[in-house]
Parts: C-alpha cells; sequence; structure tokens
C-alpha cells in the first residue's frame, strides 16, 4: 500500500490531505508536527512520499526538507506553500520535488504526486461533474468519520439516484453486500443526522426501501467553499 507522510501543524492541510488519501485514495497517511520530525528521523519508516507544510512553520523549513530527502529515499518529498510564500526556492534547493500552492486542488495534488511517485499508483476514475474538494468541504464541515466519509463520497457521484446496498459495498469494502448485514444503515443514520444538522435541507440521505440509498443536494454551488 503506498504510505503518505504529511508534516503540518495547519488544521486546514491536515484535515484536507486526510480526507483525499484516507477517504479518496485510501493510502496508508500518517501526520505528524514538526516537533516529532527528528524521532521520526530515528525510527524511518518506508514511505513513498513526505509532504511538509510550511504555511504555518515558524522558521525556513528548507533544513529538515534536506533531512528528508535524504533519508526518505526511494521515497520523495514536496513542499505546500502559501501563494505569498517565501521560502519556496529554498524547498526545491533542499530536494523538494516539488512545491505546491495552498490551497490547492485536490485531484491536482494527487495527479501531481503520482506523476512524481517512482512507481505511480492506479488513478481514481471521477465523474467529471463531481469535485473532489467540494466533497472533502462537505465532510469535514458535517464531521464525518472516514467510515461515513467513504459512503458519503459513492452517493455524492449518484447524487439523485439510487444507490443498492451491494453497488455500496463493492465501492467501499470490495465485496458483495451480504444479506442482513445493516452496517450502512447505521452509518447512514449517522450521515443522515449530521447532514441535518449541518446544512439544513439542503443536503439529505434517504434510505429507498428494499433498494438502497439516495442522496440529494442542492447542486455544487451550495457548498463550494470559494
Amino acid at each position: 500500500m503506498t504510505k503518505i507522510l504529511l508534516v503540518s501543524t495547519s488544521p486546514s492541510v491536515r484535515n484536507a490531505l486526510n480526507y483525499l488519501f484516507t477517504v479518496i485514495l485510501k493510502f496508508d497517511f500518517e501526520c505528524i508536527d514538526f516537533d516529532a520530525c527528528e524521532d521520526w528521523l530515528h525510527n524511518i519508516e518506508n514511505v513513498n512520499a513526505i509532504f511538509v507544510d510550511m504555511t504555518e512553520a515558524n522558521s525556513n523549513p528548507a533544513p529538515l526538507i534536506n533531512k528528508l530527502t535524504t533519508h526518505a529515499q526511494p521515497g520523495v518529498v514536496l513542499a505546500i506553500q502559501e501563494l505569498k510564500g517565501v521560502w519556496g526556492a529554498d524547498a526545491f534547493e533542499a530536494g523538494a520535488i516539488d512545491v505546491l500552492t495552498w490551497p490547492c486542488n485536490l485531484r491536482e495534488l494527487s495527479l501531481r504526486l503520482n506523476r512524481r511517485l517512482p512507481t505511480p499508483t492506479p488513478s481514481v476514475e471521477q465523474p467529471h461533474d463531481v469535485s473532489w474538494d467540494v466533497e472533502a468541504y462537505i465532510a469535514l464541515r458535517a464531521g464525518l468519520t472516514t467510515a461515513e466519509a467513504q459512503i458519503m463520497r459513492v452517493l455524492f457521484a449518484q447524487d439523485g439516484q439510487i444507490v443498492t446496498r451491494d453497488a455500496l459495498s463493492l465501492a467501499v469494502e470490495s465485496r458483495p453486500w451480504r444479506y442482513g448485514d445493516r452496517k450502512f444503515d447505521v452509518h447512514v443514520a449517522k450521515i443522515r443526522k449530521k447532514f441535518a444538522d449541518t446544512f439544513d435541507e439542503r443536503i439529505s440521505v434517504e434510505t429507498v426501501r428494499s433498494s438502497g440509498y439516495m442522496l440529494r443536494t442542492g447542486g455544487l454551488n451550495a457548498f463550494d467553499p470559494t
């Protein structure tokens, strides 16, 4: 399994990348702060990529990037900075293979990472009219767990259409649904409550008797974080 390490103190970066790597791409994802980096370097684990978030760093993280680049081979190191960030060139000189500007489109970020990995990972199929950033916004605003978010994104991709329990199980767990298994019913009930508390009537999830589930939204613009 592809393993990603994020070094960050920014909640927005942590939450968005956690959604991208655990919910959408289903990678092994770990997040640590800058203070924990020395310990990590002393107990190095094999990783495919390391993201160093410079958006809230207190000092130039170029020396850290240099250490990570040296010790994380064959993994690659990418840096993240704000639009007005001043350490991008230093990050490249320290060994970063790319410097991303935050906020960053999540799908673009995943594609850029894939191009830079020594062994590219399979791409994730996604309808062209569905935004990963909007998905992440909905999941984070509603406080969905990883399991709930994985269910939500399958339903969200089929907005206004019934998704059978079998289709949901295949998408989320890569196995057919077993008759009598009420796990999805429990998760959907929790998702429904969280959506009602967060979005009122703008987004809802219905249980369609003997069929499955249907998510309805008022369109992407209602949830666009921009």
